[in-house]
């Protein structure tokens, strides 16, 4: 395949899924800004530490309150990742490769665009939660057309790649939420702060995993056990471990000469998860852990872009 139909493939697929995500983090923010009250800044800012744009959202000079935050992250035209922008970037490299994708995908998010433009106003479009979950099943009802339209060859596993490398990126983001928050005294059956109880219940919701902690663990909800089904569980659909089962299995199927790189720095991530245990992250430190992550999963998608998506 041509690296330029596989770069765009790839980033159509990143750019609706960091859409979706940005729901999902302002979804899990106004939670956290309502938890704490309106003049809490650290609850109203706490998006943009997820999404490493405290800088950018400062040099706009705006308020830092949950309105103006989630204003900036969803449609502020200078933000390259707010959701509008997004879903535009996601258009564009759709459009670009029109021949690769079905005809299906391409109305789907045409009309997706199209929707949001009606949505937005002179001084910017809704932030409200039925907003957010437009934005959610737009990118579900967009992957389900694929999973049901598309040829599984080369552009249908670049889609997927950038799905995966993006959500995990996410979750990792979402997971390190409840690190700027008191933690709880004793999470393996001590009484539980009712606040924090409905901070890890929105961090949950925020990955569509509160009904799989409650199948799991059948107990209150505790952040050691949350941070164990985000980061191991081999099940769920948007935890680390999952996401990296993926990803290794698709550069499988992809070219092996080129990704020898990306295939060994996947591979070495996917055993942490595999075999890692609980106790040596919180030995290593939670944060700290995932701040590796991160960076590895930065690496990773750098080696990918390397070995199939620049113009040699």
């Amino acid at each position: 395949m041509l690296a330029r139909v596989a770069s765009h493939l790839y980033w159509l697929s990143r750019y609706l899924e960091r859409a979706e995500n940005m729901a999902r983090i302002l979804d899990v923010g106004a939670s956290l800004a309502l938890l704490s009250g309106q003049d809490d800044e650290r609850a109203a800012i706490e998006p943009l530490i997820i999404t490493d744009t405290l800088a950018s959202f400062h040099k706009t000079g705006q308020a830092p309150t949950p309105e103006q935050v989630a204003r900036f992250l969803a449609w502020g035209a200078s933000h390259p990742s707010s959701i509008v922008n997004c879903l535009e970037a996601s258009r564009e490299n759709a459009r670009a490769v029109r021949g690769s994708v079905t005809s299906e995908m391409w109305e789907n998010i045409n009309d997706t665009w199209l929707q949001l433009l009606t949505k937005r106003g002179p001084v910017g479009g809704p932030i409200d939660a039925s907003f957010f979950e437009w934005v959610k099943e737009r990118s579900h009802l967009f992957r389900g057309i694929t999973f049901a339209t598309i040829r599984r060859d080369q552009p249908y596993q670049f889609i997927r790649l950038g799905t995966f490398l993006e959500r995990a990126d996410n979750t990792a983001r979402i997971l390190s939420v409840k690190q700027a928050r008191q933690r709880v005294a004793g999470d393996e059956g001590d009484e539980v702060d009712l606040a924090d109880h409905y901070r890890l219940s929105a961090v949950l919701r925020s990955v569509s995993a509160l009904e799989a902690y409650r199948d799991t663990y059948r107990d209150a909800i505790g952040s050691r056990r949350v941070a164990e089904l985000l980061i191991f569980d081999p099940t769920l659909p948007r935890s680390l471990r999952f996401c990296f089962d993926e990803v290794v299995r698709i550069l499988s199927e992809l070219p092996q000469a080129p990704a020898r790189e990306a295939r060994r720095l996947a591979a070495h991530m996917l055993a942490s998860l595999e075999h890692g245990l609980l106790e040596d992250v919180y030995a290593e430190g939670l944060d700290e852990f995932l701040e590796r992550f991160l960076i590895d999963n930065i690496r990773l998608g750098n080696a990918v872009h390397s070995a199939y998506l620049e113009m040699k």
